[in-house]
């Protein structure tokens, strides 16, 4: 069957780019298009598409106005069409958080020709979104956890009572914990360290996104969770309690005395930035000490790494298929045979604690 897709846009010509596009792949079929946000969510509701594509500044209703419209009577995938600017990075992190699984970046200053150079991003974002899990449930089964009366973690507590805890920073850093995402990857992320307590550990994300949607997503992560997060910088000490956030389009390297150094090399990599590349390097500073997680996302990115990690002694975590919003990333990883625990990811905080502290 093939993937059943609805283009919304109030730009004629960005949605019909995005309909030759599509269509020129025999998997993906086009049953509809929309130009304004009212008849997005009316076409959304009546056509059942498998995936839409949404532009998030439109006439009557606002992208967001679409998700939450949608997604309230209908999980659909939503992927958005996000414009390559601070604000609109800013606009896409909100989006994602109101339950958009994915998003595609367009540099306005680079022409409106720039989807068809995007070609294949499009095509290969689609198939990827057709196949997520819409509105993961993450903190739902932490809410239902703590509701029954045999949950009994000695150390995990109430997401209020863990926020009040972020101010106060350990004295030594015990782990070096790097997480890799892709897909999905921003609300797993946000939502795990929502549940983290503050641990003597230092901490580095790196998510498949564009450079200026690091930065957006560094500002949010420290908004949302109350940890201390900013996008790498060439020669940023890692020190504990903290985030740092790979920068995109470059790939983020761990070394000697815990230095993050930033580098375009390799140019060929087919991801930028590469968790393989920022795992390997960790390990190799960290050793025993370095805790690898592998969330959701798509391709096999983090696999190495997590072997590199296992290999120095330390311990791998692989995001379970039950939770993972792209089960991709997660079976590559959990295909190597080194993890130590492949949960949901709800489950992730309290096993992060209990690594770090033990």
């Amino acid at each position: 069957m093939p993937i059943r897709v609805l283009v919304v846009d109030d730009s004629t010509f960005i949605r019909k780019a995005l309909i030759d596009i599509l269509r020129k792949d025999r998997d993906i079929q086009i049953i509809g298009e929309a130009r304004d946000g009212e008849e997005a969510i009316e076409k959304a509701i009546s056509l059942a598409p498998d995936v839409i594509t949404l532009d998030y500044e439109m006439p009557k209703k606002s992208g967001l106005d679409v998700i939450q419209e949608v997604l309230k009577q209908k999980p659909i995938p939503i992927v958005m069409i996000s414009s390559y600017t601070k604000e609109g990075a800013l606009i896409t992190m909100k989006c994602l958080e109101a339950g958009a699984v994915d998003f595609i970046s367009k540099d306005i200053e680079k022409g409106t020709f720039e989807v068809f150079r995007k070609a294949n991003e499009i095509i290969t974002k689609i198939k990827s979104a057709s196949t997520a899990r819409v509105n993961s449930t993450l903190i739902k089964k932490v809410i239902e956890t703590y509701r029954k009366p045999e949950f009994k973690h000695e150390t995990m507590e109430k997401p209020d009572e863990l926020k009040a805890k972020k101010s106060v920073l350990p004295s030594e850093m015990k782990k070096f914990v790097v997480i890799g995402a892709s897909t999905g990857g921003p609300n797993t992320v946000s939502e795990i360290f929502s549940l983290l307590p503050q641990l003597p550990a230092g901490f580095l994300v790196v998510i498949h996104m564009p450079a200026v949607f690091t930065g957006a997503f560094s500002q949010r992560l420290s908004e949302k969770t109350g940890f201390p997060a900013k996008e790498a910088k060439d020669g940023d000490l890692i020190e504990p309690g903290k985030i740092l956030v790979a920068p995109g389009g470059v790939h983020t390297r761990v070394e000697k005395g815990g230095i993050i150094r930033i580098t375009d090399q390799p140019k060929d990599a087919i991801y930028k930035p590469s968790i393989d590349i920022a795992m390997e390097t960790a390990a190799e500073v960290f050793g025993s000490r370095t805790i690898g997680v592998i969330l959701t996302g798509m391709g096999n990115d983090g696999s190495k790494g997590v072997v590199k990690i296992k290999n120095k002694g330390g311990k791998v975590i692989v995001e379970d298929e039950k939770s993972a919003v792209v089960f991709g990333m997660p079976r590559s990883a959990k295909e190597t045979g080194v993890a130590d625990y492949i949960e949901d990811a709800h489950r992730i905080p309290a096993i992060l604690e209990k690594l770090v502290l033990s």
